[in-house]
């Protein structure tokens, strides 16, 4: 498709709701207090650079290094419980910078574990929680419970948003729930060492007629490598930002079409998702790996 085409398809020039949006590859520690602390700086930066920004997004339990099924004892020993007083030096930040913050953590409630996405408003509350759907391996031989639903949605400066962990998105199920959800806007938290050719991006970025935004972690924890891959794709399938193989954020604005008459999602949804029967098929072996 042409660039005009594209444009014709997904009017941003016309659109009304904006959305300046932060995402974050982060080099995490071992201790959840370096980590804080290590939010709070890179917060300050990216406001100070961009004093617009809205929303900004860290990845998955970006409080700790994430093993879960090789070091099941430090998950449990980091995991927090979500309250006013666990979450206050998060939601300072977000009232200091006016901005809604969303990162991961590993909760506990009860003696139950969660991997877990919390929304903070630029009022410092909690608006939303995602707590993972589609575990992996390690994290259920680590005793991690499902969350109840496969997507969270929630609205953020009028955008429809939907909230998933990872391999949420390898679900079938919730693949059919974000689609069918007809959102604005998906943030897709990662920790996910590799993805190549941005292959994953792109077919999430043709899959779900939304803006795509992930965030990820970078460096070495404990042997395991996180090369940091994330992007910003819009519901054309464009990557509009990308980044890896480094510490980093990534900046955009995210532009809601106002045109969303029936015809013309019909024939964008056509266009952009035709060529992902061509893609599977090419790339089959990796689909497997990843679900």
């Amino acid at each position: 498709m042409t660039s005009k085409f594209k444009s014709f398809l997904y009017n941003e020039q016309a659109a009304i709701k904006r959305l300046k949006v932060a995402s974050v590859a982060m080099s995490c520690d071992r201790d959840p207090d370096a980590n804080h602390a290590k939010i709070a700086d890179t917060l300050s930066s990216i406001t100070q650079t961009h004093p617009d920004i809205k929303l900004v997004i860290f990845g998955e339990m970006i409080l700790g290094w994430y093993n879960p099924g090789g070091m099941p004892e430090y998950h449990r020993r980091i995991s927090q419980p979500i309250s006013n007083d666990t979450l206050q030096p998060f939601s300072a930040l977000a009232v200091q910078h006016a901005i809604h913050l969303c990162f991961g953590m590993s909760e506990i409630d009860g003696k139950s574990l969660y991997n877990t996405q919390v929304l903070l408003n630029p009022e410092g509350q909690v608006q939303a929680i995602h707590r993972k759907w589609n575990l992996k391996s390690g994290e259920k031989n680590a005793n991690y419970q499902p969350g109840p639903v496969p997507v969270t949605i929630t609205d953020i400066k009028g955008i429809k948003t939907g909230i998933v962990i990872c391999s949420d998105a390898a679900s079938p199920h919730a693949m059919w729930k974000l689609m069918k959800s007809r959102l604005d806007l998906i943030i897709l938290s990662l920790a996910d060492d590799i993805d190549k050719g941005l292959f994953i991006a792109k077919f999430n970025a043709r899959m779900y007629d939304a803006w795509v935004v992930t965030a990820n972690r970078y460096g070495d924890e404990n042997g395991s490598f996180w090369n940091g891959h994330m992007v910003i794709s819009d519901p054309v399938g464009r990557l509009r930002a990308t980044g890896q193989d480094q510490e980093q954020y990534l900046v955009y604005e995210v532009k809601c079409s106002a045109d969303s008459s029936w015809p013309k999602r019909v024939i964008r949804n056509v266009y952009v998702k035709a060529p992902l029967f061509f893609h599977v098929l090419r790339n089959w072996k990796m689909i497997r790996e990843y679900l």
